[in-house]
């Protein structure tokens, strides 16, 4: 009998998080805290660093822990019958039987939100009332969060503790950190039986009768710069009532699309990537604000500018409020002042945004930190789409000066010495050197491996900077700035025309990285040049080589597009920035390989990048894989060493992918949408329901037909929306299909 293998070979997890707006909870496998960077974090500061629970002395056995929800985590345990206590007829406490090894049952059920909320639930499953004692040690440190990962602190302080007991009972054990400028302590309060402490840890009494459940609670309010920070759930996981809005997800979930594949691997990440976008919500500020997505967790909890940009824009097919949302907070924060500090000027748009303590006392510049140049373009493009995506100039309107601040800033800061190129250098102590999407110090290389030093002009930048002026020129097109719009287009053209000349390797037939501090080209081979397809920069008798070369063995790993070449002598396939796979940019060279017509380049890298769900636990992308190749010798590419998971733009990479495939272009101002739909064999049918363009509803089925080309019908649409479908390409040639639909739809 011959059996077909149906094992998947999954990366497992290393350690379990929980999370919700802030706050985090991090644990080990067993759901315990007490060694590296475990706890609960609020603003990515520690404010519980250790939680051992003992029952007569001893830790209980474990049996599974489990996350049940992004911000809910269950934990069962179990204790034998006390040792000398009757166990019942036939039986005692030295009996090896389940009846007295398993008698008691722990259930631990955590709940993030604000504080921490945990439900404790001692069941007793044997034949004889069982008296327990119940001992918790608890310490906070007050460790920020990248402090506790390295292990090593540069703040610090005493922490004072002390309890103070309910009359009746329970009690509350309070921490509070000492530090002369961080107001920060944790308060611990416990409840169900008569709690006491005793040698530093605080313990009750329990006796219960055979199949007896007692149920106790513990309530941990963080005091973050001395305000109480009060858990938004209670008891079994309900909502207190003073929680007010805190809870968007179902809100948000309303304006999502609806969406049907015809292949369970590519709904599975849908379902995970839509799961994932709701749960990485910030909760700050009021409407749309709230929306706005955490960059991953567990290291990335906060604001950051770049990541919540390019994830919400990659989205705007499942949800445009997030857009919207991240727009309005982002823009709260963008820089009015020069201050090197924080590598700002002003019009330049907040990288991110940290509370963590170093952050707060000033030894890293991360407070409020502009060191990033896709962030000002992201900014200009996500303005632009959410014009065409709402077709309300509102936001647009609203965010006028903010945009032409940032668009003064390209031109004055971000191109410092006038050569028509826009180069980055850190001015902040301990900021960052690299400042494209690639940010880590060694990301960006010569051929021979040596480290290319600023200012540099990476591509994407160039390309990221010429679609952010077209994209924002048609914006104020739309709103009647015809003369701003004409101005902007052809500062965009001449940019593309000097990036043609100066970036073009002939004998590579691909684009250089970068430009170095001496203008010369940086002739690495990396993935950047495949953003500059997304963007549209590149010439269109360039578009094919630039295409072939991206999905060549050397890039391309078979499940995905490597950020390094495997021929270059720093390649290393776990490396962050040197040959791992990640699936952001590689959803962004997706939707290039689209705009310029190359669809089957396409399908083959988004049937990478799906089948990659599969080996991943729930069917979820990381923020960063390995880039071993797809071969009998790695089953599995590895996963980068703490990579985040979930992380923002790697669930918004499964959407953008969707979103390419069907060439989906909504145009809300002119009443229009644009499909320029072509599914692969292994994608027979799409359906989406509930598409809004403006205020418009639309349904569409996409399938494939008998010879292999993708066909459509709309199948419900509010009055009045057109529904357009873009012709195929003359001949096959490449040509721009972005840019053939916005003539379209004018035309």
């Amino acid at each position: 009998m011959n059996l077909k293998s149906v094992n998947k070979c999954r990366a497992l997890p290393r350690r379990l998080a929980i999370h919700f707006g802030h706050a985090l909870l991090l644990t080990d496998l067993e759901g315990r805290i007490g060694r590296d960077d475990e706890g609960f974090y609020v603003g990515r500061t520690r404010f519980l660093s250790r939680w051992r629970f003992t029952i007569n002395g001893a830790e209980p056995h474990f049996i599974s822990a489990n996350p049940i929800d992004h911000h809910a985590l269950i934990s069962h345990q179990f204790a034998q019958t006390p040792a000398g206590a009757a166990a019942g007829p036939d039986h005692d406490a030295s009996d090896g039987s389940e009846i007295v090894t398993k008698a008691i049952n722990i259930t631990f059920v955590s709940f993030v939100g604000g504080g921490l909320r945990q439900d404790v639930h001692i069941g007793n499953h044997g034949l004889a009332p069982a008296t327990l004692e119940l001992a918790w040690e608890m310490a906070a440190d007050y460790a920020g969060q990248d402090e506790a990962q390295k292990g090593k602190r540069e703040q610090n302080a005493s922490v004072e503790r002390h309890w103070k007991s309910n009359e009746g009972s329970g009690g509350e054990l309070v921490f509070r950190y000492r530090h002369p400028q961080l107001d920060h302590g944790t308060i611990i309060a416990f409840s169900g039986a008569a709690f006491a402490e005793r040698n530093g840890t605080v313990c009750c009494r329990l006796t219960l009768a055979p199949q007896e459940t007692l149920s106790l609670a513990i309530d941990i309010t963080p005091i973050f710069l001395g305000e109480r920070v009060e858990p938004l759930f209670c008891g079994d996981g309900m909502l207190r009532p003073n929680a007010g809005s805190s809870w968007t997800r179902d809100e948000w979930a309303e304006g999502c699309t609806q969406f049907s594949a015809g292949n369970e691997v590519v709904q599975n990440a849908w379902d995970r990537a839509a799961s994932d976008l709701a749960s990485l919500q910030l909760h700050e500020g009021d409407g749309d604000e709230r929306f706005t997505p955490a960059a991953g967790i567990p290291k990335y909890v906060g604001l950051f500018g770049r990541d919540a940009l390019m994830a919400s824009w990659q989205s705007t097919l499942l949800n445009g409020s997030t857009l919207h949302g991240t727009l309005r907070q982002v823009a709260r924060w963008n820089a009015r002042d020069y201050d090197d500090r924080y590598d700002a000027e002003p019009g330049k748009v907040l990288h991110q945004r940290q509370f963590d303590p170093l952050a707060l006392l000033g030894k890293t510049p991360f407070a409020h930190y502009y060191g990033d140049y896709s962030a000002p373009a992201l900014f200009l493009i996500g303005v632009a789409t959410d014009l065409a995506v709402t077709g309300n100039a509102d936001l647009f309107l609203s965010l006028r000066d903010d945009v032409l601040r940032t668009l003064e800033w390209m031109d004055r800061d971000g191109d410092r010495d006038g050569d028509g190129f826009y180069e980055y250098s850190s001015r902040a102590e301990k900021g960052l050197k690299n400042q494209g999407w690639k940010d880590s110090s060694e990301a960006i290389l010569y051929p021979h491996g040596g480290m290319v030093a600023d200012p540099i002009a990476v591509c994407e930048v160039q390309a990221l900077y010429y679609a952010a002026k077209q994209a924002i020129a048609l914006g104020f097109g739309w709103i009647g700035e015809n003369e701003r719009a004409a101005d902007l287009l052809s500062q965009a053209e001449m940019l593309k025309r000097r990036f043609n000349e100066h970036f073009w390797m002939p004998e590579e037939r691909f684009f250089a990285l970068a430009l170095d501090s001496e203008k010369q080209p940086v002739r690495t081979i990396a993935s950047n040049a495949g953003a500059c397809l997304a963007y549209g920069i590149i010439d269109l008798d360039k578009a094919a080589a630039v295409s072939e070369r991206l999905m060549a063995s050397d890039l391309f790993s078979g499940w995905g597009i490597r950020s390094l070449s495997s021929g270059h002598p720093a390649y290393n396939p776990f490396a962050y920035h040197l040959g791992s796979v990640w699936p952001s940019p590689n959803a962004v060279i997706g939707f290039g390989l689209k705009r310029y017509g190359f669809d089957a380049a396409l399908h083959g890298l988004a049937k990478g990048i799906f089948d990659a769900t599969r080996i991943f636990e729930l069917d979820r992308l990381p923020e960063v894989f390995g880039g071993a190749p797809r071969d009998r010798r790695h089953p599995h590419p590895g996963l980068y060493p703490g990579a985040c998971a979930p992380q923002a733009w790697s669930a918004s990479a499964v959407i953008l992918f969707v979103h390419a495939m069907l060439g989906i272009v909504p145009l809300a101002p002119l009443n229009t949408l644009v499909v320029d739909p072509d599914l692969p064999d292994w994608l027979p049918e799409v359906t989406l329901a509930g598409l809004r363009v403006g205020d418009a509803r639309v349904a569409l089925r996409f399938w494939r037909d008998g010879q292999g080309g993708t066909r459509h019908e709309v199948t419900e649409a509010t009055k009045g929306l057109r529904v357009h479908a873009l012709p195929p390409s003359q001949n096959g040639e490449p040509s721009d299909r972005l840019a053939a639909a916005v003539r379209m739809a004018i035309g």
